[in-house]
């Protein structure tokens, strides 16, 4: 056990590197200042001499409902202006961004006001990652045995999709469910779809597309509609796209593109508009974008990427553009990136990845960093994943997916963790599903 909390405490320190995270009765130092945090003599509380403020220690039996048991490191309570507790470890204040102090909120999704912590009377923000780190279960000796390979591999797996697919999409909806639609599989062309429940990891049927395809893409839209363009069928490559209402579970159809594409990306830019890009078409490897306005359902052509691409991705960063990444092109398999700013309907090359891929996938995470795994490269199908930092442009590996999968897909859940479900591994449809 000491050496399970040794290894949650390392990780926890290498991915709060630029955070000081304090552990009871020591000291550490940030921005060139020491605070220390001590166990108090007043029961389930800590003080922080240096600003003589306490918190009070989370507890199994908390009458509060707030309950943060066995973490290796002290978890203590914070509270909001509307009086939600999170449980999180003691934080050295400097590190930490101030709240709006009219509003009582961050700039950023990733964070959460806090009004009583030892940074009073200043309100900060509390990344909700901190609070990732106290575990709000009790673990049992197989819960433990899931825990330890958490640490190790940074994957775990979840229930099974019903029906087995590959080249289908996965969207996460506003609820937090995801939906997963058409794809490949035994039969051939689906046009069937399923939604899942991270909270009680169950996979349900959902209405069926009017199309039957894949190799499409699907974008959820800020009313929290889902859009799905193109793809194969068929009747081969198709230009046609349609809305599903998770409040009735219904797809219509709304306007074509102006290309017929498969293999193609598309994100939803923080102005409510979807961008497509890329993909093959009746002429080859496509370079072209096209914007759909949800509020009139019409396209719009843009800028053309600088290289002609299919099975890539893109991702929409925190700062508004949309990373493409890989995928295949006249040259072969890529590993190039590129830019896209929608305030100009310019691109703009950016560091490549450490892999040349395509078929792969990829996901924004709540701290802006792109995720970037499997997908298949000159070595074959791939269980690799990798991290791009658009503060840097640069490319770093993580850990690597316990399966080597293409035509998969990831999708950012609302607590930070990314669920792989699916693709296809050479031989079989996987119905597999892993969490990062």
């Amino acid at each position: 056990m000491a050496f399970v909390a040794f290894l949650f405490l390392i990780i926890s320190f290498l991915s709060l590197k630029d955070r000081t995270i304090a552990l009871a009765s020591s000291s550490c130092v940030s921005q060139s200042n020491n605070v220390e945090f001590t166990l108090s003599t007043a029961s389930h509380s800590a003080s922080n001499p240096t600003s003589s403020c306490s918190l009070q220690q989370c507890n199994i039996t908390s009458s509060d409902n707030l309950t943060c048991s066995l973490s290796p490191t002290p978890c203590f309570n914070y509270r909001t202006a509307n009086n939600i507790s999170y449980c999180a470890p003691a934080i050295h204040c400097p590190v930490l961004q101030p709240c709006n102090s009219v509003t009582s909120t961050c700039a950023s999704n990733d964070s959460v006001c806090i009004v009583n912590s030892c940074c009073s009377p200043t309100a900060v923000c509390l990344p909700l990652l901190t609070t990732n780190f106290c575990i709000r279960e009790i673990l049992t000796k197989d819960h433990l045995v899931l825990f330890i390979r958490f640490l190790l591999l940074g994957w775990s797996m979840t229930a099974s999709m019903i029906v087995g697919r590959y080249g289908h999409t996965a969207s996460t909806l506003l609820d937090g469910k995801v939906l997963v639609t058409g794809g490949y599989g035994s039969s051939g062309n689906l046009n069937s779809a399923e939604l899942y429940d991270p909270s009680t990891d169950v996979w349900t049927q959902t209405g069926n597309m009017n199309v039957a395809r894949y190799r499409h893409t699907a974008s959820t839209l800020l009313n929290g509609k889902v859009l799905v363009t193109g793809g194969a069928g068929s009747s081969g490559y198709l230009n046609s796209a349609e809305l599903y209402d998770p409040s009735t579970g219904v797809w219509t159809q709304t306007g074509n593109m102006s290309f017929a594409r498969d293999l193609h990306a598309a994100s939803t830019l923080l102005d409510g508009k979807v961008l497509v890009t890329g993909g093959f078409g009746s002429s080859g490897y496509l370079n072209s974008a096209e914007l759909h306005d949800p509020s009139t359902g019409v396209w719009t052509q843009t800028g053309n990427m600088n290289v002609a691409r299919d099975v890539h991705t893109a991702s929409t960063l925190l700062n508004g553009k949309v990373l493409v990444t890989g995928g295949a092109g006249s040259s072969g398999y890529l590993n190039s990136a590129e830019l896209y700013d929608p305030s100009t309907g310019v691109w703009t090359q950016t560091g490549n990845m450490s892999f040349a891929r395509d078929l792969h996938a990829a996901s924004t995470l709540l701290d802006g960093k792109v995720l970037v795994t499997g997908g298949f490269g000159s070595s074959g199908y791939l269980n690799s994943a990798e991290l791009y930092d658009p503060s840097t442009g640069v490319w770093t590996q993580t850990g690597n997916m316990s399966f080597a999968r293409e035509l998969h897909t990831a999708s950012t859940l609302l607590d930070g963790k990314v669920l792989v479900t699916g693709g296809y591994n050479g031989t079989i449809a996987w119905n597999s599903t892993e969490l990062y």
